[in-house]
């Protein structure tokens, strides 16, 4: 059994990753379109152009990772350098300002390279750790504890960044009452951010190498036929196949939902960034009761059953205070009552979506012990590598397409009409419901049970 001075350690190995994915989902967009100026449908490209890199690199850094035998094994080598490129690519992200009289075409090109750079950084690190803690344990129960505890800190680490900027950076000003609209606080925000990202990078790194001593070493030819005949039989799996585009089709939704939040709340129901940060407690103790009652729920039931529902959920409550509006249902905009409405059903939609995501990050463990079974080697680099690019998948396919529904409907910052603020609305809340139902299907096809796992594992045995 794991301790948990180690599962800790591990787990804040995850805060880097949490304060980079709430930034790239919530705020990346706002600040270039909104702040410093940027053709939304310009900044939604970049995010794309990156995760096309991503699409490369994550799968090379996989299997790079599966291949490396060390002196810190496998995955630490990465895990030790990988703060230098993810944190200044991370400021640079951030450094442009309204004075600098940047063109379009610059602007484009700054914040496509310095995406590129701060997730190539990410890749560095965040692949050998998924893949770290995947290999650490093959119990069923125990992998589903370990991953639970790694997303508990990630979410932890993304509201404590969202609360650095709603209630410390982007405070009410008598120039800027919605704060997150100050030019000047944006810089600051991702400095802090950064420095936080490098400590606890090197921290969990120095933390848990003597753990990866004890763990399996690559064995066998490493030539580019061996890696192609290899990644076949991971990427073909069936499991893997499923699990792919389930996650692929609900990194496209959620995604979307989640990119327009900060719109939908500054335009549509014009909270102002003091207001906003009152929805963090909500998804705080959201987390919490995710982290109590996944490994609770993986003992009774299947993760397909337990995702399936976890996706069903979140379907039906994402569009829910949008419905009650044009009811006529909801308190006036702009109110803390308001905000005490929205949080009732916000409550119930987090703590579904994380144990979703709990779960099937563990499912990935599952996966890899099914492809040793079938290839006779441990590939979690490369399937980690997947969850790892399915995360980005959610911020860069929902950056993206929020980026052309913003330039469509010709949404003017300075300028924005109340239609425009409800289609963001509409689109934020309705349409995440619809395009939720295709991950729905794909997961229900999933069949590695928790019995059929325990059998595989006898024969690996």
């Amino acid at each position: 059994m794991l301790s948990t001075s180690f599962k800790i350690n591990y787990s804040i190995g995850s805060v880097p990753n949490g304060i980079k994915t709430d930034t790239f989902t919530f705020f990346l967009l706002f600040f270039y379109s909104n702040i410093i100026g940027l053709n939304p449908a310009l900044a939604g490209t970049a995010i794309f152009i990156a995760l096309c890199i991503d699409a490369v690199t994550d799968p090379l850094m996989g299997t790079i990772s599966d291949r490396t035998n060390s002196l810190f094994g496998r995955r630490h080598p990465y895990m030790f350098i990988a703060f230098i490129p993810m944190s200044l690519g991370y400021i640079f992200l951030f450094a442009p300002r309204q004075d600098w009289d940047m063109s379009q075409n610059d602007l484009f090109l700054w914040m496509t390279l310095f995406t590129v750079i701060t997730r190539i950084g990410m890749t560095l690190f965040d692949i050998p750790h998924r893949a770290f803690g995947g290999e650490v344990t093959k119990n069923y129960e125990e992998r589903t504890l370990l991953m639970s505890w790694r997303e508990m800190f990630a979410w932890i680490a993304g509201l404590g960044n969202a609360f650095l900027g709603y209630g410390v950076f982007f405070s009410s000003t008598s120039a800027y009452p919605q704060g997150q609209l100050n030019p000047d606080a944006w810089f600051p925000f991702a400095l802090t951010g950064a420095a936080i990202m490098i400590i606890s990078a090197l921290y969990c790194s120095v933390s848990t190498k003597d753990h990866a001593k004890n763990l399996s070493r690559w064995s066998g030819a490493i030539s580019l036929s061996s890696i192609i005949n290899e990644l076949k039989i991971a990427l073909s799996n069936k499991s893997f196949v499923i699990f792919f585009f389930g996650n692929l089709f609900l990194s496209l939704s959620w995604g979307l939902a989640n990119t327009l939040t900060l719109f939908v709340n500054t335009y549509f129901w014009e909270f102002e960034a003091t207001q906003i940060k009152y929805f963090l407690p909500i998804y705080l103790i959201g987390t919490i009761f995710a982290f109590y009652l996944t490994p609770k729920m993986v003992k009774r039931f299947d993760k397909r059953n337990i995702v399936v529902i976890c996706i069903g959920m979140v379907g039906i409550l994402s569009p829910a205070a949008f419905i009650f509006y044009n009811l006529g249902l909801t308190p006036p905009k702009g109110s803390m009552e308001l905000v005490a409405f929205i949080s009732l059903f916000l409550f119930i939609l987090i703590t579904f979506n994380i144990i979703g995501i709990m779960v099937r990050d563990s499912m990935v463990g599952d996966i890899a012990d099914e492809v040793e079974f079938q290839s006779g080697k441990r590939q979690e680099g490369i399937l980690f590598a997947a969850v790892g690019f399915m995360q980005k998948l959610n911020a860069g396919l929902g950056t993206f397409f929020a980026g052309q529904v913003l330039s469509f409907i010709n949404f003017d910052r300075l300028n924005h009409t109340a239609e425009q603020a409800y289609t963001l609305a509409f689109v934020q809340g309705p349409v995440t419901t619809l395009l939720m139902v295709v991950p729905i299907l794909i997961f229900s096809t999933y069949s590695l049970s928790k019995q059929k796992h325990k059998e595989i594992l006898g024969k690996l045995n």
